[in-house]
């Protein structure tokens, strides 16, 4: 019975290491990735900021492709989820608010604007990194967003309606003040006003869909 406790706690002793590093490698990589761009990055370079060896590394993560993409798939469940909130008694206008919330601390304070202009600007040397960021972190987010979306068809505070559609009208609203400019200006801050320009989407959004 000692044995057999012994090296369960062996097992989540290691486990816990081995996240540990997995997280040191996620940070170093992100640091990398965002001041040299995706091209320049260097496996090894990442490794050392780090503080693991190039073997760890690629114990880990097979290839870049496989990191990068890691890394912003991070920033979208580490972030804030969307899918963590609890709406059973938040009205319709609340919970559009926390969906936008969650939408700009990503953007900004979770650098995905940034890591974004990373993955546009490797398109035509790596499309496949380009699909798979945009399948996996993208794509599922507007997913999340859709689950939300039809709960409040469901409970009767939306009408029912076209919730793809919906989504991507939302989202597209919302980037027009936080993501667009970013895009296009390296130094573009979140707006002091930004609480009022998501307020003014959400309105827009709830005078067409609201039950």
């Amino acid at each position: 019975m000692f044995g057999g406790r012994f090296q369960l706690g062996l097992a989540s002793y290691r486990r816990s290491i081995s996240e540990s590093k997995r997280a040191s490698i996620l940070k170093a990589a992100r640091e990398n990735f965002l001041a040299d761009g995706y091209s320049r990055a260097a496996m090894a370079e990442i490794a050392k900021g780090a503080d693991v060896s190039t073997a760890t590394l690629y114990k880990h993560f097979s290839s870049k492709e496989e990191l990068f993409a890691a890394v912003v798939h991070a920033t979208y469940t580490d972030t804030k989820s969307l899918m963590a909130m609890d709406i059973r008694n938040m009205p319709a206008a609340e919970v559009l608010k926390q969906l936008g919330d969650a939408y700009v601390y990503q953007q900004f304070d979770g650098q995905m604007n940034e890591l974004l202009r990373v993955v546009i600007a490797e398109v035509p040397s790596s499309p496949h990194l380009a699909r798979e960021v945009y399948e996996k972190s993208v794509l599922r987010r507007y997913r999340e967003v859709k689950d939300i979306i039809e709960a409040l068809v469901a409970r009767g505070d939306l009408k029912p309606h076209d919730t793809d559609e919906s989504v991507l009208c939302l989202a597209g609203m919302v980037k027009e003040f936080v993501v667009w400019p970013a895009l296009f200006a390296q130094n573009f801050k979140k707006p002091d006003d930004v609480d009022e320009k998501i307020g003014v989407c959400i309105g827009a959004f709830l005078k067409i869909y609201q039950a």
